[in-house]
C-alpha cells in the first residue's frame, strides 16, 4: 500500500511493537512516522505541572524506549508527548506534516470521537492497531466491506490507489453481483489487485469475528464507514482500516442516467445520455458537461448537445465510468460515477449483430449458439423507447452478454422522431455496414422483419436462420480505409468509367433534352415518372411519345399508381388513359392500391425519374411530368392571382451517355418487371467520354443507399459542400453538415418555399396553407446550420418580362436534389435529403466524380445564390422565428413530407 506519512497515537509506557509492525505492513514505504505518546489516566499526572526539562526519569525512559522501537518504521521518525487527546492540536500535526494515515491503539471512548473528527476534517484513513499481533508478513489478503453505493466507490478508490497485482481483495456485497461486470469495473476503476466479489450472509456483520465469507483469512479488514463505538470493543476478524470519507455523490433527487455502450467506429466514439425514466421515448439530458472515467481518472470531458456528444480521438479504454459535471469534477471521480459502459472495438472473432428488441424466444435461440465457430453477439438498440438498463436485464436473463450498442448513436440520427419502426431492419443493416467499414468482422445481422434488408459483405437473417447457420469468418475483415471503399461498402455502387455527363438546373433546357431524346429515338424509349398531369407540358410530352409509338418505336411508360392518380381505388388519369391507348405505347403503373392502405402502402412508393432512349442516352433527375417542372421562369405569365401550380420550380437533372446508361436502364427494367411488364435485353454501351460515375439505386424499406451516398460526400468534404434541396433535412444529414462546419468546411445550402411567394405573400391554390406549414418544417431543419455559420439562401427570382408589372421578386419552391463537394464530386437524382427519400421510396442518384463537371455545377449554383436571399443568423427576426418553430423538432415522423 502507498501510505507515505503516518501519525501513530499510542499510550506512553505501552508496548508498541505489534502496532508498529502492523503500521509497517500497511505503510511499508512510509517517509515519515509521527508518534504521539499520550498520557494514560493518572499516569505521570504531575508532569502537567512541571517544566519539560524536569521530566521524571520513568517518563524519559518510556519516551526513549518508544523512539528505539519506532526507529526504522519509516525513513524519518518523530516522537512527541501529548498530555491528552485534543482534536485541534492533533489536527495541527496532521496538517503540518501532510499525514495520510492515522494509526491508533487502545483508546477511551472519548478518543474514538477524536479519531472520527480527524478523519472527517482531514480526509484521513484510520488504522486500528489494538489487537495487532507481532510479526511482519506482507499484507496480501484484504476483506473489504462495500454494502452501499458510496462504500463501493470508496473501496474502489482505495484499491485503485493502494492495490497491486500481489494483493487479493474479497469485496463483501449485500447482494449477489451481476455476472460479468467485475472485470469491466476493475478496468474502469484502474484496479490491478485481484478481486473476488462475495455476498455477505443475511444478518452477518464483519466485526463479529470468525470466518463469515468462506474466503482465506484476511490480513486487513477495510471499511468505508467509521464504525463508531464498536471500533474499540468488537472482535474484528482482522485489524480494521477505515477509509477516508468519500465526497457526496450526485443529489438523491437527480434523475438517473441511461447510457448505451460505446462503439469505436474507426476512432469516432459517440455517446448518448438520456434520463433512465420517462414516458415513452427516453428524454435526453440537458446540455451540460459529462466526464468519462478510465483507470480511475478522468479520461475525457465533453459537452452534450441534446444529450449527445463525441469523445476525443485516441481514447484508449475498454470500459468507462460516466458522470455529469455540475461545476468542477469531483476530487475523486470514482465517487460520482453514475453509469458504467463498455467501449466496443473490433476483434478477431466473427461478430453477429442482433435487434435488442427480439422476442425472448429469439434471444434464447441466439444464446444457444456455441462451438468453435460460434460468432460473438452484440445487441443493438433500435428503439429509444427501450432503456438500456432494461435491455441489459433481458440479455442477462437470456444468458447473453449484457452489452448494448445504440443504432441512433452509431448513425448519429439525433432524436430522429421521423424514423419509423418499419425501417429498423434497414437501420440495423446500416449499423452493420458502418461497423464493418471500421474493421468489425460482421458476418450477419439478425433482424425482426418483416422485410429482409439488403446487405453488402454480410448476411441478413432471422434468429431461426442464425441458430441453424455454421458461422465462420473465412477471411479477415479489413477496415475500408479509402473514401471509395467506404462508399462502395455502404451503397454497393461501383465506379463506371467512360461516360459523358451534362448537368442542368434549367427547366426549359431539361424539356428540350426530353423532347429531343424522344424524337431522336429509333428503337425504344423508356420513361418513368412519379407523377403526371395533363397540363401544357404533359400533353406536349404525350404527343411526342405517341408520335414515337406511331413510327414503330417501342415506348414503355411507368408511373407510380398512387401519385400518378391512375389505377388505385379506380381513379383514372385522363392523360395516362389516352397515352396507354396509343399504338406502340405500353403503360404500366407501379403498386396500385385497392383496400385499406397501410403506412407502408402510402409511403413505400417508386419515386425514380428516368428516361432512356435506345439504351444510348439517359436522362435522370427530380422532374415529374407537369408544368412546374419543365417550364422556365421566363416562359410564364404570372400575376398576384396566379395559382402556385403556375409558378415554375427550381429542379435539376443530368444527361448521360456511355456505359452508365445500361445501369440506368437496368433500374427501369427492375421497376418495369415489378409492375408486370415483360423483360427486355440491355446491351452494354461503349465509352462516350472520360467521366467516372456511380449509379446509386435505393430500394425503399430494403436499404438506404442514396442517404449513405449523400453522407459520404459530406463526410469526405475538406473545402466546401453545396446542397440544393427544398425538403426537410433528415437529421443525419443535418448532423453531418454540422460536423463539416466544425472542421472548417464551408457549407452552402439553397432552399425554397413549398408554396411560392410574391412580396412575402403566398400564391393561392390547392393545399397552399398546408404547404406553407411544411415550409416551416423545412426551415426548422436549417436553423441549426444557420446558427453554426452555414450559408443558407432562400431561392429568389427577380421580375421577368412576362410577369404582371410590380409583381417583383418571387420565392419559388426548390425541387432539385443536388449536392457537390470540393469541386470534385457531385450528385443529382430523384432522392431528396429527407426521411422519406432516405428510407421509404425507391430512388436513384448519379454521382459524378469529375472536377470539370462539378466546378461548372458549382458555378451555376453560385449564380443562383447570388440572386437569392441569405438567412442572417444575427437578424432578430430570424432568431424569433427560429425560436417559434422549435416545436417542430417533435414533428410526427409519419407526417414527414
Amino acid at each position: 500500500m502507498n501510505y507515505r506519512r503516518v501519525l501513530f497515537i499510542t499510550r506512553l509506557g505501552d508496548d508498541p511493537g505489534a502496532a508498529l509492525a502492523l503500521i509497517h505492513r500497511v505503510a511499508p514505504a512510509a517517509e515519515l512516522l509521527v508518534v504521539v505518546a499520550r498520557l494514560g489516566e493518572g499516569q505521570f499526572a504531575w508532569l502537567a505541572e512541571e517544566a519539560p526539562g524536569d521530566l521524571h526519569q520513568a517518563a524519559v525512559a518510556s519516551l526513549d524506549s518508544l523512539r528505539d522501537a519506532a526507529a526504522g518504521a519509516a525513513a524519518r521518525v518523530q516522537v512527541e508527548l501529548a498530555p491528552g487527546l485534543v482534536t485541534d492540536e492533533l489536527g495541527e500535526i496532521v496538517a503540518g506534516a501532510g499525514i495520510d494515515l492515522l494509526a491508533a491503539g487502545p483508546l477511551p471512548l472519548s478518543g474514538i470521537s477524536v479519531l472520527a473528527e480527524l478523519r472527517k476534517r482531514h480526509a484521513l484513513a484510520v488504522l486500528w492497531t489494538a489487537g495487532a499481533t507481532p510479526g511482519d508478513p506482507p499484507v496480501t489478503e484484504l476483506m473489504c466491506v462495500a454494502l452501499g453505493a458510496r462504500e463501493r466507490a470508496a473501496i474502489a478508490s482505495f484499491l485503485r490507489d493502494h492495490g497491486s497485482p500481489a494483493l487479493h481483495a474479497s469485496v463483501l456485497l449485500r447482494r449477489p453481483p451481476s455476472a460479468g461486470t467485475l472485470a469491466a469495473t476493475l478496468d474502469m476503476a484502474g484496479i490491478t489487485a485481484r478481486v473476488d466479489l462475495v455476498t455477505l450472509a443475511a444478518g452477518s456483520r464483519p466485526w463479529r469475528g470468525g470466518d463469515q465469507t468462506g474466503q482465506a483469512p484476511a490480513d486487513l479488514l477495510v471499511l468505508a464507514r467509521f464504525p463508531g463505538a464498536p471500533l474499540r470493543v468488537a472482535a474484528w476478524p482482522a485489524p480494521p482500516l477505515i477509509l477516508p470519507p468519500m465526497e457526496a455523490a450526485a443529489p438523491i433527487l437527480r434523475r438517473a442516467l441511461d447510457v448505451p455502450d460505446l462503439v469505436d467506429a474507426a476512432g469516432v466514439i459517440r455517446a448518448r445520455l438520456d434520463y433512465a425514466s420517462g414516458v415513452g421515448r427516453r428524454d435526453p439530458i440537458p446540455d451540460q458537461q459529462v466526464a468519462f472515467i478510465s483507470g480511475g481518472c478522468v479520461a475525457a470531458v465533453i459537452t452534450t448537445i441534446d444529450g449527445e456528444g463525441e469523445l476525443p480521438a485516441g481514447l484508449d479504454a475498454d470500459h468507462l465510468g460516466v458522470c455529469r459535471v455540475a461545476e468542477n469534477i469531483a476530487p475523486d471521480p470514482l465517487a460520482v460515477i453514475e453509469e458504467q459502459v463498455a467501449v466496443i472495438r473490433p476483434g478477431s472473432r466473427p461478430l453477429l449483430l442482433f435487434d435488442a428488441g427480439l422476442s425472448d424466444g429469439d434471444l434464447g435461440l441466439l444464446a444457444g449458439l456455441a462451438g468453435a465457430h460460434a460468432p460473438d453477439l452484440l445487441a443493438v438498440r433500435l428503439r429509444a423507447t427501450r432503456s438500456c438498463a432494461a435491455i441489459r436485464a433481458r440479455l442477462r436473463a437470456a444468458g447473453l452478454r449484457p452489452v448494448v450498442a445504440d443504432a441512433s448513436t452509431v448513425l448519429d440520427e439525433g432524436e430522429a422522431l421521423d424514423v419509423a419502426e418499419a425501417v429498423d431492419a434497414v437501420r440495423l443493416a446500416r449499423v452493420g455496414a458502418r461497423m464493418r467499414c471500421a474493421g468489425f468482422p460482421i458476418v450477419a445481422i439478425v433482424h425482426g422483419g418483416p422485410h429482409s434488408p439488403r446487405t453488402i459483405g454480410f448476411a441478413a437473417v432471422t434468429a431461426t436462420e442464425a441458430a441453424a447457420s455454421p458461422w465462420r469468418l473465412d477471411a479477415p475483415v479489413d477496415r475500408a480505409r479509402s473514401a471509395a471503399a467506404r462508399l462502395e461498402a455502404t451503397t454497393g455502387a461501383s465506379l463506371i468509367a467512360g461516360n459523358r455527363i451534362e448537368i442542368e438546373l434549367d427547366n426549359a433546357r431539361a424539356r428540350r433534352w426530353l423532347l429531343d431524346a424522344i424524337a431522336a429515338s429509333r428503337e425504344r424509349f423508356h420513361f418513368q415518372v412519379y407523377m403526371a398531369a395533363g397540363d401544357d407540358i404533359g400533353t406536349e410530352v404525350e404527343a411526342a411519345l405517341a408520335a414515337a409509338g406511331a413510327r414503330g418505336i417501342t415506348v414503355r411508360v411507368l408511373v407510380d399508381s398512387l401519385h400518378g392518380f391512375h389505377g388505385s381505388y379506380g381513379v383514372r388519369n385522363p392523360l395516362l388513359d389516352r397515352l396507354g391507348k396509343r399504338p406502340g405505347v405500353e403503360l404500366r403503373v407501379s403498386q396500385p392500391l385497392t383496400g385499406l392502405p397501410s403506412l407502408e402502402d402510402l409511403k413505400q412508393r417508386d419515386h425514380r425519374k428516368i428516361a432512356v432512349a435506345d439504351g444510348a442516352t439517359g436522362l435522370i433527375g427530380g422532374r415529374n411530368l407537369s408544368h412546374e417542372y419543365y417550364t422556365g421562369f421566363h416562359e410564364v405569365r404570372l400575376t398576384p392571382g396566379s395559382s402556385w401550380r403556375e409558378v415554375p420550380w427550381l429542379d435539376a437533372g443530368a444527361r448521360v451517355e456511355g456505359p452508365a446508361v445500361a445501369a440506368l436502364e437496368r433500374s427501369f427494367l427492375e421497376a418495369w418487371t415489378g409492375a408486370g411488364g415483360s423483360a427486355f435485353d440491355i446491351p452494354d454501351r461503349p465509352p462516350a467520354g472520360d467521366t467516372k460515375v456511380r449509379v446509386v439505386i435505393h430500394h425503399g424499406l430494403q436499404d438506404a443507399t442514396t442517404l449513405e451516398a449523400y453522407l459520404a460526400l459530406i463526410e469526405n468534404a475538406q473545402s466546401h459542400v453545396y446542397t440544393v434541396n427544398g425538403f426537410p433535412l433528415v437529421l443525419e444529414i443535418q448532423h453531418a453538415l454540422l460536423r463539416a462546419r466544425r472542421r472548417g468546411v464551408r457549407v452552402c445550402t439553397l432552399i425554397g418555399h413549398l408554396t411560392p411567394t410574391h412580396g412575402g405573400k403566398p400564391f393561392e391554390g390547392p393545399w397552399a396553407r398546408a404547404r406553407t406549414a411544411a415550409t416551416e418544417l423545412v426551415d426548422s431543419r436549417m436553423d441549426a446550420l444557420v446558427a453554426a455559420g452555414a450559408e443558407c439562401y432562400q431561392f429568389a427570382v427577380v421580375q421577368q418580362p412576362g410577369w404582371a408589372p410590380g409583381l417583383g421578386t418571387i420565392h419559388p419552391h426548390v425541387h432539385a436534389k443536388v449536392m457537390s463537394a470540393d469541386g470534385r464530386v457531385c450528385a443529382v437524382g430523384s432522392a431528396n435529403l429527407d426521411i422519406t427519400a432516405g428510407y421509404w421510396e425507391n430512388e436513384l442518384v448519379l454521382l459524378a466524380e469529375d472536377p470539370a463537371i462539378t466546378a461548372a455545377l458549382e458555378a451555376r449554383i453560385e449564380e443562383l445564390i447570388a440572386g437569392s436571399d441569405r438567412v442572417d443568423r444575427n437578424d432578430p427576426a430570424w432568431q424569433a422565428t427560429a425560436r417559434h418553430r422549435r416545436w417542430l423538432h417533435h414533428w410526427p415522423g409519419v407526417l414527414s413530407v
